[in-house]
């Protein structure tokens, strides 16, 4: 009989795991943890899914028998919860359900690497009656379930933190459809961004990839993201990243699949030191990153999280320690700042296709773009792989601008 996988919130990198499985002769049903999520942006595509319309947590409980159920996995940041409930529900493969808290409430997963003694970030959970703030130079203030940037503000000082806390909204929602029921002040640290991608078996942390961000100030606001570069994981200025990014799994209980970790660290005399983690999700990587990893990463983090969720052995003859970097590659991050600005697709398209570096193109938004401010008002990203991508950046970046035009 042809097994089920079963895919919590499948929007975003979600959609990719559909596909890989339905390739390997599954049957994928969708299923929604919260009835509430924002349908402007996440958007779901029915192609490999068996039901056309994605189940409740309930209706995949009534409808799915377990003997049938090969593995749940999750396909977006607010899937996290529901989908560990779900797989030690149907006796799959999944983390712990009575810690997912470490994995999806940010002021959870900072306390559980203070407990461990790892380097973490002073933070404080922040209610509606909340009066006390700890000092800090500057701060970080953001709810405390977002993902994507999404409601991120630095505070240049106390008296800014004081006047600023009377305009959060507690009884608003996230981009992601749930509730803001707190929000996390955090210390601003600073240093150069990174991200970890890695897949858990057991008591093996396989690094599937290692990338740095480069962010800038543009609209206003100091978190727009400019681009993410892959890098070689097993380049030795890095490593005591990746040591430091394996401690933080075991400290957030993390037993089985893929984790995104993001972290700050600061440029050593011959290396990077003082990693700290600024959050982690226990999923996929979001966006379109899967895709360019299989063009630049063998193994790769889609096809290595899949074998983790099916129990296949990722200790064999062929899987080291981490992945080997094949070619170089980067994401371009497109950045509106033209007020009431549209872009024209169609150009955009056939220009972006002659860059010689170009591999793959998502375009976000192509009505009237917002001000880019952060991830989720980027309007475009451009995917570049081998040569020169620093060149090819350049290239894109004056493409994109070339066909924005305005209307009155």
């Amino acid at each position: 009989m042809t097994k089920s996988v079963i895919i919590v919130d499948p929007f975003s990198t979600g959609a990719l795991y559909a596909k890989a499985f339905a390739d390997l002769g599954y049957r994928c049903h969708a299923v929604i943890a919260n009835d509430n999520i924002n349908k402007d942006y996440f958007r779901f595509d029915d192609t490999h899914f068996v039901n056309k319309t994605p189940y409740s947590i309930q209706d995949a409980k009534d409808k799915l028998n377990p003997s049938d159920v090969a593995a749940v996995v999750i396909g977006a940041e607010s899937g996290v919860i529901a989908g560990e409930t779900l797989a030690h529900y149907f006796g799959v493969l999944g983390n712990n359900p009575a810690t997912s808290q470490l994995r999806r409430d940010k002021f959870a997963m900072q306390d559980a690497l203070k407990a461990r003694g790892l380097n973490h970030i002073k933070s404080q959970i922040i209610h509606k009656d909340s009066q006390e703030f700890f000092d800090s130079e500057s701060y970080i203030i953001k709810p405390i379930n977002s993902a994507g940037s999404d409601g991120v503000i630095f505070i240049k000082d106390k008296t800014a933190l004081l006047s600023h806390l009377q305009t959060l909204k507690f009884d608003g929602v996230n981009a992601l459809g749930e509730p803001n029921t707190a929000y996390l002040l955090q210390s601003f640290i600073t240093g150069d961004e990174f991200v970890v991608d890695m897949v858990v078996q057991g008591d093996h942390v396989f690094v599937a990839s290692l990338c740095k961000y480069e962010k800038g100030l543009y609209n206003g606001s100091p978190f727009v993201y400019k681009n993410m570069q892959m890098l070689d994981i097993t380049d030795k200025k890095y490593q005591a990243i990746i040591k430091y990014a394996k401690q933080c799994v075991r400290a957030l209980d993390v037993s089985v699949g893929a984790v995104h970790m993001e972290l700050f660290a600061t440029w050593g005399t011959d290396s990077y030191i003082n990693p700290v983690m600024i959050e982690m999700g226990a999923r996929l990587h979001g966006g379109v990153a899967p895709i360019i990893f299989q063009a630049c990463y063998e193994p790769n983090l889609l096809t290595l999280s899949m074998a983790a969720h099916l129990n296949q052995d990722l200790k064999h003859a062929n899987m080291y320690e981490c992945a080997t970097q094949t070619q170089p590659a980067k994401v371009v991050f497109l950045i509106n700042e033209t007020p009431n600005a549209h872009l024209d697709a169609d150009k955009f398209l056939e220009q972006i296709k002659q860059v010689d570096g170009f591999y793959h193109v998502k375009i976000l938004d192509d009505k009237t773009l917002p001000l880019t401010v952060d991830l989720l008002s980027c309007p475009a990203l451009v995917c570049l792989v081998g040569g020169a991508i620093d060149d090819d950046e350049k290239r894109v970046r004056a493409i994109f601008n070339s066909c924005l035009f305005t209307q009155t």
